[in-house]
């Protein structure tokens, strides 16, 4: 009797759902403190996910809109960010990136569930 044999599955790397710039401003929710070159944590090289400097952090589930806590604190130890003086348990500012559905000047690619920010024409 011959073994069955089953095809192996090819796994595909998925493709950028949503654009980022690393240079756009920034602002934390919590304390509201402002970055206009963009987030200094992402001069940092990230322990978490191993993201080269000046790109965004690149888990592959997804979910890259914000920057991993090994970056961040690694920032911090740098000096390029204070703690957060917010409502904020670990000190971590919360600096959203924006994402868009279009790639613009200086943006990376970004796997991301969430959705694009919207602009509201006024």
């Amino acid at each position: 009797m011959r073994p069955i044999i089953f095809p192996r599955p090819v796994f595909r790397k998925p493709a950028p759902s949503r654009w980022a710039c690393v240079s756009d401003p920034v602002t934390c929710r919590r304390c509201h403190h402002e970055w206009p070159d963009g987030d200094p944590a992402y001069q940092m090289v990230c322990r978490g996910c191993g993201a080269p400097p000046g790109r965004p952090c690149c888990r592959p589930e997804g979910g890259n809109e914000r920057v991993c806590f090994q970056r961040d604190q690694d920032a911090r130890r740098a000096g390029l960010l204070i703690s957060c003086e917010g409502l904020s348990w670990d000190g971590r500012h919360d600096k959203p990136m924006k994402l868009s559905l279009s790639r613009s000047l200086g943006a990376c690619a970004v796997l991301s569930g969430a959705p694009p920010a919207r602009r509201i024409a006024a």
